[in-house]
């Protein structure tokens, strides 16, 4: 019998994470059958031999695409399209990273009979746990803060949607999954790419239940790799930014309100960011040059802390 789902995983060294994974795909309880194709990128620490031993357990279930040399240290590198997608045979795809996990059994059921009785839908999502690698959890988030089912507008999706939804929330459609344009993927923004072609292909619908979790700050993982020095986070804003101007000229300008707030936020966001890395690193002749206007709000905001009542005279003073 054909699966009505395929789960596409993605891992690089997660000997330590990989069988939580698995086993939370594997405690789905559905209705139908699914499948679970993993890509691993010549893993170098054993995460191919745990592929292998989950493959001889559930030969029918499991199916591990095990490179042997490395593809995403390569410029036209893009695992989903060259090697998963030929082989999956599900009628919706599901994601999830290898250090993260599914964790609600009945996450996939729940997707799948919403998009089943609603085909003008492209793809649910839910809330998810953010956690942080190392830490007891004390810190743990759910997100979105959202907590009432609805459809998220295009224009939600354009403006919020990098970081709106965990990747492990997405269940879509395959024949959108597979179709993604190539005007729309850009190496590092894969999740927040399909997630916008998704939205403007059928309904974004939520539900609010938290039924995954993303590990945050892994070794190795996107977010360390691309986010964790001020000059990787400026970069990868800039790279969302030309992504959008991209997508943009692709539909022509049907989405140019969505795309223009979006771009201005990131931009809004990326200099804010700058500016604050500039002024921590002492560097504050050169922060105050390039962003003048924020210096003075540095310094409203200064005054607001430490003269509360002075500084509400100066912004009646101002007409604020």
């Amino acid at each position: 019998m054909e699966p009505l789902v395929s789960i596409l995983c993605v891992t690089f060294n997660h000997k330590d994470y990989i069988r939580r994974a698995l086993d939370s795909f594997l405690a789905q309880k559905t209705d139908f059958p699914f499948e679970i194709i993993i890509h691993d990128d010549a893993s170098t620490d054993g995460t191919s031999d745990i592929l292998k031993e989950y493959q001889e357990k559930y030969p029918e279930i499991v199916i591990p695409y095990i490179q042997t040399e490395n593809q995403y240290s390569k410029p036209d590198y893009h695992s989903m399209y060259d090697f998963i997608f030929p082989i999956a045979r599900g009628k919706y795809f599901a994601h999830c990273d290898g250090d993260d996990y599914f964790s609600d059994p009945l996450k996939l059921q729940r997707q799948v009979d919403y998009l089943e009785a609603h085909p003008d839908c492209s793809i649910v999502t839910h809330r998810a746990l953010w956690h942080v690698e190392g830490t007891d959890g004390s810190g743990d988030f759910c997100y979105p803060a959202e907590e009432s089912e609805r459809d998220f507008s295009t224009r939600e999706i354009f403006v919020d949607g990098a970081g709106l939804f965990a990747t492990n929330s997405f269940v879509l459609r395959a024949d959108v999954n597979r179709n993604v344009p190539e005007a729309f993927y850009v190496r590092g923004v894969g999740d927040y790419t399909l997630l916008l072609y998704a939205a403007t292909q059928g309904r974004c619908h939520y539900l609010p239940e938290v039924m995954s979790v993303h590990n945050d700050g892994v070794p190795g993982s996107w977010t360390v790799n691309n986010m964790s020095t001020p000059e990787k986070k400026i970069r990868q804003d800039n790279i969302v930014i030309d992504m959008l101007k991209t997508v943009d000229a692709y539909y022509g300008g049907k989405y140019h309100a969505e795309a223009a707030e979006a771009i201005e936020k990131r931009e809004r966001l990326r200099d804010d960011f700058h500016f604050k890395a500039l002024w921590e690193q002492r560097k504050k002749k050169e922060a105050a040059a390039l962003y003048p206007e924020r210096r003075k709000r540095l310094r409203r905001d200064r005054l607001r802390e430490k003269l509360p009542g002075l500084a509400g005279l100066y912004d009646r003073l101002k007409g604020r």
